[in-house]
């Protein structure tokens, strides 16, 4: 898929979203503020001056629009309309990095040392650090909720060999996991409506009772299965990421994972199930070929002898 199909198929996935915001009962005011694409320039000089290369998929999203913002809003009675849904992401030029050495949050500055990714063995050892190894850049801050971050992992080992993932990072300085690309990001905020606060159900948190009011009314199918999965998964389980997305987008034929691929990018390897699964079938297969084969063979010497005998 070239640039300008891209960006056409990624414009009707948004307009698609814009409509059925639209469609449903109570919700008024959906606004989407157009953003023009930046050009590769742009790419490739936010890369040298933060030193970290983004993700394909990441970069195909920026070279289609420069960010995002849609807002809808709920209407109360006739005269009360009240601001609800959000689906945010920075411009390329607003993706600031958070320094390693201290984090400005609701005017304090809270300091890490370089010893911090030790220092709360109860978030496990892979969580994300302000230390030199890890580069953090903002993404969404969530209306000062916590932040939606981009992962930078390995940066000690050079630019191609660092890793990304997404994390959210609440209110409470705590990291939770969400998913391991951009592309799974972009369907599970669109899935969500933009509805407030809705990264911390993938938290131990939770949904506060007001806000799962709204989702119970307009997302009501995926609190409980996501709250199922959040107890599940983790970085290292990209296997239930993967089967989660195949269920985002289903309301749509436009796939999301073919708008952000890129021409350099790699299939995913198979999981060793499918491996498993691929290699019964084909043994099954060879030994229904030969079956076949040798019953042509018995056959064929039988038609042969009874010739001979005529």
């Amino acid at each position: 898929m070239d640039g300008d199909n891209k960006e056409e198929a990624l414009q009707q996935i948004t307009f698609f979203i814009v409509k059925y915001l639209e469609s449903k009962i109570g919700i008024c005011n959906v606004k989407l503020q157009q953003r023009p694409p930046v050009t590769i320039d742009d790419l490739l000089s936010w890369e040298q001056k933060n030193s970290c290369l983004l993700p394909n998929d990441l970069k195909n999203f920026y070279l289609c629009c420069n960010g995002m913002k849609l807002t809808w809003s709920v209407k109360m009675d006739s005269s009360t309309v009240l601001p609800l849904g959000l689906i945010y992401l920075h411009s390329l030029n607003q993706i600031k990095q958070i320094d390693h050495k201290f984090y400005i949050y609701q005017e304090k500055i809270v300091p890490f040392n370089s010893d911090s990714e030790s220092d709360d063995d109860s978030q496990g050892p892979n969580q994300p650090s302000f230390h030199p190894s890890c580069r953090i850049f903002e993404l969404d801050p969530c209306e000062e909720l916590g932040k939606v971050c981009l992962v930078f992992r390995d940066c000690h080992l050079g630019c191609s060999n660092m890793k990304t993932e997404i994390w959210f990072l609440d209110r409470s300085l705590r990291w939770h996991f969400l998913v391991p690309t951009f592309t799974s990001y972009y369907r599970l905020m669109l899935l969500y409506l933009g509805l407030p606060q809705w990264q911390y159900i993938f938290t131990d948190i939770g949904l506060s009772m007001q806000v799962k009011q709204w989702f119970n009314l307009y997302v009501p199918s995926r609190v409980q299965m996501e709250e199922t999965y959040n107890r599940l998964r983790g970085p290292e389980d990209n296997e239930i990421v993967d089967a989660l997305d195949l269920q985002i987008l289903t309301f749509n034929q436009l796939d999301v994972q073919k708008v952000f691929k890129g021409k350099g990018d790699k299939k995913k390897p198979p999981l060793p199930q499918q491996v498993n699964q691929t290699i019964k079938k084909k043994t099954a297969q060879s030994r229904q070929t030969g079956l076949s084969a040798s019953r042509f063979a018995s056959n064929s010497q039988a038609t042969t002898f009874k010739s001979g005998n005529r």
